[in-house]
């Protein structure tokens, strides 16, 4: 069956997702109502959105023009990363945003079914991924690490070991702190606790913001995750929400 994505409504619905997680107040989150610190506005969370939104579009026409997974995405990624910084100060704020969003959306465009099974099917596009898509991967990693404030970080010995994203990160688990552990280990294993996020957006208890912060606040119990990476996987369980029927009010 051909696959036909709209990219214009590819990009509707991620920068919506975006823009709806940072908004809803979640626990030691930057939202409309408090800023975690002065490098992380709310403000530099809703331009990064902005900034970021034409790669998803690219990445949607790669796709329709592949009609598959592309030999190449994290291009786009890596790309998001550096203009997610334009007319605004502060640190980089989508790094796990992006990393984590990425492989969801091929998913989403690739496998038939409902967010459950799109999440399951993570792993299989990260297999399916190329030794370019590893480099951009750790470009980015490099990029953020450089940066930070912490010796552990900037110490970090980069790597581009792997044939493919899901063989790169199975390496990264025995070489990296361990957030940045739980981080990959979140998409590799089929990523469960965005699916318990996702399971308790589509049910009818509360409304949007009770719903996802229960499930924010479920997985960050099952996992020593930080918030701000729960923050990231919060945005996928949207954004598969939104996606599933796009013109469904949320609210």
């Amino acid at each position: 069956m051909k696959i036909q994505i709209d990219p214009h409504e590819l990009q509707r619905q991620v920068e919506m997702a975006f823009l709806l997680e940072v908004t809803i107040p979640k626990k030691e989150c930057t939202s409309r109502f408090r800023d975690i610190g002065p490098k992380q506005k709310f403000e530099y969370f809703l331009i990064s959105a902005i900034n970021s939104g034409k790669y998803f579009f690219e990445l949607g026409e790669r796709i329709n023009i592949t009609q598959g997974q592309p030999d190449v995405f994290y291009d786009l990624a890596y790309r998001a990363l550096i203009d997610s910084q334009k007319s605004r100060g502060g640190k980089i704020v989508n790094y796990g945003l992006l990393e984590a969003m990425f492989p969801v959306i091929v998913s989403r465009c690739l496998f038939d079914g409902n967010g459950l099974e799109v999440l399951k099917a993570v792993p299989n596009v990260l297999k399916d991924t190329s030794n370019e898509d590893v480099r951009y991967v750790a470009e980015m990693r490099k990029k953020i690490y450089l940066a930070s404030n912490k010796q552990f970080k900037r110490d970090f010995p980069f790597h581009t070991f792997g044939d493919n994203v899901f063989e790169h990160y199975d390496y990264h688990k025995k070489v990296a702190h361990e957030a940045s552990r739980l981080f990959v280990s979140e998409l590799t294993d089929g990523m469960p606790l965005t699916r318990k996020m996702y399971q308790l957006l589509t049910t009818d208890k509360g409304d949007l913001t009770e719903r996802l912060n229960e499930g924010f606040n479920q997985a960050r119990n099952l996992s020593g995750l930080p918030y701000g990476a729960l923050a990231d996987f919060s945005a996928a369980a949207l954004f598969l929400l939104i996606s599933e029927d796009p013109n469904s009010s949320i609210f």
